[in-house]
């Protein structure tokens, strides 16, 4: 074997060493460091919790049976417990047996094929089994909460019968009694305490008993009085009605079968438990296997610490080359160091200009339309002037004639083409390129306007302070954000005359910027937006006041003291930061400004921006570092 191949040789055995052992040590990282063991831990206590829950509406119902009392709120309050402790144990199984991140995902074979050290170890869950038993755990809950809610309905309406019931029972007893139908008056005192008595119980037996007592008494209705009558009928109805609510409630609770849900939480409890069991043994043997995978790692460096001992005498034989070196690549760093700080400069600018980015696409489109019609007029007024070239090139030796026969035979020979040409047709091609020429004009003024705007808001050619017209910000800030107003946003102006007022421009736009755009949002881009201007004088000194007023969703008045919370946002997740309104408080802060909120649910939301107008009294010129650092 030539010595170039085993070289070769040598290499690939090294990489693929190499790579096996990263591998390796990747894997052992991925399970030692899983949080699968935790989450399966949470899984234990969410279905110990939900089983007590279980727990709590079966006693709650047994002793509400027993000591005939309505559960009344604590229906709601079980159910909140039952909601609570189903929602959580959902989302745990789901994230940690249907896991959406590449690492989650990885761990999950990892852990199965690791079995090294204990071969005793089982097997996990199939993942499909522990989600169906989940399924069924949430989906019987879902059963029980709506039972539970039935029941209560069903006993707060039996309790108020029974009340009829008894107040019916007295006056009929004493109405009997007052004509002198005592016999009757005793009989049906003796029948309405044996409906208290059975009635509550609600068994099957009892119903049917309280059935036959009605029974009789619909037997002793057609002997009496007109007046008793009635009494009487009316107890009737109401205890035949109290006899359906009975029912209904001892349906909700066989219907529920909190024994089931218990025995399927313990099916549950069982599979995540072994599961547990799996994974803290995968998790230990991964962990040892990490500490002879360290050692051998150590051993390795020793060798190479013998290897770089002797590499180091030779190293000394090359000092002098080795300072040569050094210098040029101090000189390397040098040149580097600048480019970072150049660099930094250009970051800086980069997140001036952040809240642009949030609008590009509008702004793309807003470019996109005119340009596209220049570009559509072009290609037409290009086919026009080769019609007109034509023309021209033909009567080109006319102007080009010296002498009057040249002149005479040029126009001749014109003459002659004449059939080539159509005097309309280019009269209308001279007609059209003027129109659209003018068209072209307008569509590239339309995009220079915008790119005029871009550059304004940005004031990427001013200085960091200065004085600023807070009316011409709003209106850049308009014009940039057009694409987000255009589709059902009306805009009222109020920009009262206000003096220049002495800050950073760029920032106020940014504040301008973000307050649209959330207004914007909050109307879910239909609405109405008012911005007005106001200068305010007083005491402290010259203010300028910005309002902006929007007829969205409004916010509600718990969150009102927590909106300017850096991350607090109350959109959905994933649609929003939470920084927009913080760094709008801090950029108003640090110009020595105020910002006041008013909002109400359903009716929009007023920010009311406050700025000096001579800027701080002091630390100005330092509030540009700072806030870039903040931002």
């Amino acid at each position: 074997m030539r010595m170039q191949d085993r070289r070769l040789l040598g290499v690939g055995l090294t990489t693929l060493s190499v790579t096996s052992a990263v591998g390796l040590l990747v894997i052992l990282l991925l399970i030692a460091t899983a949080t699968t063991p935790e989450k399966l831990r949470q899984i234990n206590t969410q279905t110990t919790y939900l089983h007590e829950a279980v727990s709590s509406v079966a006693r709650g119902i047994a002793v509400s049976d027993n000591q005939h009392q309505s559960l009344g709120a604590s229906v709601a309050q079980l159910d909140r417990s039952l909601v609570s402790g189903s929602e959580a144990l959902n989302f745990t199984i789901l994230e940690t047996y249907q896991p959406t991140g590449f690492m989650d995902t990885v761990r999950w074979p990892a852990m199965t094929s690791l079995n090294i050290i204990d071969t005793d170890a089982g097997e996990l869950n199939d993942p499909a089994d522990v989600l169906a038993s989940s399924t069924a755990v949430v989906n019987a809950i879902e059963l029980m909460r709506e039972q539970l809610i039935n029941y209560g309905s069903a006993q707060n309406d039996l309790f108020t019968a029974y009340t009829e019931f008894d107040q019916s029972a007295n006056q009929l007893v004493g109405s009997f009694r007052q004509v002198g139908e005592q016999r009757r008056a005793d009989s049906v005192y003796v029948a309405t305490e044996q409906v208290k008595k059975l009635l509550p119980s609600g068994t099957d037996a009892d119903l049917d008993s309280v059935i036959e007592i009605l029974d009789q008494l619909q037997k002793v209705e057609a002997d009496v009085a007109v007046a008793e009558r009635s009494q009487l009928r009316q107890l009737i109805n109401s205890t035949y009605t109290m006899i359906s609510l009975r029912r209904s409630m001892n349906q909700a609770v066989a219907t529920m079968d909190s024994g089931r849900i218990v025995d399927q939480l313990e099916i549950l409890n069982d599979q995540t438990t072994s599961d547990q069991l799996y994974v803290l043994g995968a998790v230990n043997d991964a962990r040892v296997l990490l500490n002879i995978y360290t050692v051998l790692l150590l051993a390795v460096l020793a060798f190479f610490g013998l290897r770089l001992q002797a590499s180091h005498r030779a190293l000394n034989r090359s000092h002098d080359d080795l300072e040569v070196r050094v210098e040029e690549r101090t000189a390397d760093l040098a040149q580097a160091n600048e480019d970072l700080k150049e660099s930094q400069v250009q970051l800086v600018q980069a997140e001036k200009m952040s809240s642009l980015g949030q609008l590009v696409a509008g702004v793309m489109h807003e470019i996109n339309t005119p340009l596209l019609y220049v570009l559509n007029n072009t290609t037409v007024t290009a086919s026009a002037v080769d019609d007109i070239s034509r023309y021209l090139q033909a009567s080109l030796p006319i102007l080009t004639a010296t002498t009057a026969d040249e002149g005479k035979q040029a126009i001749k020979e014109l003459l002659a083409r004449r059939g080539d040409f159509d005097a309309e047709e280019l009269a209308e091609n001279i007609s059209e390129v003027e129109s659209l020429a003018a068209d072209s004009v307008d569509g590239l003024n339309q995009i220079s306007e915008l790119v005029q705007s871009l550059k304004d808001f940005s004031r990427l050619d001013r200085v960091a302070d200065d004085r600023f017209d807070v009316r011409e910000g709003i209106e850049k800030t308009l014009t940039i954000t057009k694409n987000l107003l255009k589709y059902g946003v009306e805009v009222k102006k109020d920009l009262q005359e206000v003096p220049e007022i002495y800050c950073s421009p760029s920032r106020l736009n940014q504040v301008f910027i973000n307050i649209v755009t959330n207004a914007v949002q909050a109307m879910d881009g239909k609405g109405v937006l008012t911005i007005s201007t106001t200068l305010v004088r007083n005491e402290a000194g010259d203010a300028v006041e910005i309002a902006f007023e929007d007829t969205g969703c409004g916010i509600p008045e718990e969150h009102l003291n927590k909106i300017m919370d850096p991350f607090f946002t109350t959109k959905p997740v994933g649609q929003g930061t939470g920084l927009g309104l913080s760094i709008v408080r801090q950029i108003v802060d640090q110009h020595g400004g105020q910002i006041l909120v008013d909002s109400k649910i359903d009716h929009g939301t007023r920010i009311v921006l406050s700025f000096p107008v001579d800027g701080p009294e002091a630390g100005w010129n330092n509030v540009d570092t700072d806030a870039e650092e903040a931002a």
